[in-house]
């Protein structure tokens, strides 16, 4: 692979849908399953820390594993999706969590950051696809884009 080819030509507007989708949607049966609440996704997480061995018996961690695999697999994403956002650029992280997190207005958050409607619009598309690009690269997440063919056709990833 070169080094254009990891450029491939990316539809911003409907990456844009996509993240935003997954936001209203997605974000809170992901928190649901892993147990977790919004303010999980505000501050890094440690999940790099020691643990203390397990004693239970064989046919109790079969049975635990099992119904918690979904929740782990919902935790691991949710981990990605605070480590996307927090790496985002300040402005967009301050867009992405008041609008998705705080349950601001855009309106709300236009007069906050002391943006106008068509700068805040510009800014707020940037920052979902930036949420994008940084989400794509976290192990077990998924990848919201929707390129550009050469043709001219789109395709979600």
């Amino acid at each position: 692979m070169d080094y254009m080819e990891l450029f491939e030509p990316v539809d911003e507007v409907q990456t844009a849908r996509n993240v935003r989708n997954f936001f209203n949607k997605d974000l809170d049966k992901l928190l649901r399953m892993a147990n977790e609440v919004p303010s999980f996704l505000r501050s890094p997480v440690i999940d790099d820390m020691p643990k203390s061995p397990s004693f239970k018996n064989g046919s109790e961690e079969i049975l635990v594993n099992h119904f918690e695999s979904k929740s782990y697999i919902a935790k691991s994403i949710l981990i990605g999706v605070s480590k996307a956002l927090n790496n985002c650029r300040l402005i967009h992280k301050q867009i992405l969590i008041a609008k998705y997190l705080d349950d601001m207005y855009d309106w709300q958050i236009m007069q906050k950051l002391n943006y106008e409607k068509t700068r805040y619009a510009e800014l707020k598309i940037n920052a979902l696809n930036e949420f994008a690009d940084r989400l794509e690269v976290q192990p077990d997440c998924p990848n919201l884009h929707v390129y550009i063919e050469k043709n001219g056709n789109q395709t979600e990833s």
